[in-house]
């Protein structure tokens, strides 16, 4: 318990110096090139606030989704054998969940881009009247 208190002690103290350093030896020099935002060497052009259609979004969270269950997956994967059956049952379950997610977006038209791009357009235009 020692070593991990001195550890974090260690740590804490790095990072409060480094931030006190930075403070003490550098100068502020503002002028408005330099305050402006950086996007991969690009000046800026226009507002910042773009509107994103839904479907971007559904297929983000969808990503995210199957993302976390190849990341839940993996570590079965690798024990299996000392698993077992009620490691693969229990597996087996997780699958039905995500499968069942997986179908109710299908149902719905979450893999229909043209569908979701329309039914978001036209939810935007009513809005705006």
């Amino acid at each position: 318990m020692l070593p991990l208190l001195i550890y974090g002690v260690m740590v804490v103290g790095l990072a409060v110096a480094a931030i006190g350093m930075s403070l003490l030896l550098g100068w502020p020099r503002h002028n408005p090139h330099k305050d402006m935002p950086y996007e991969s060497g690009i000046a800026p052009t226009g507002d910042s606030r773009i509107r994103m259609s839904v479907p971007y979004y559904i297929v983000a969270i969808m990503f995210i989704m199957f993302d976390v269950e190849i990341l839940l997956l993996y570590p079965w994967a690798v024990n299996l054998q000392e698993l077992g059956w009620k490691g693969f049952a229990i597996a087996g379950i997780f699958m039905i969940f995500v499968a069942e997610g997986l179908i109710y977006a299908w149902a719905r038209g979450g893999l229909s881009w043209r569908h979701l791009s329309t039914t978001a357009s036209a939810r935007t235009s009513s809005s705006q009247d």
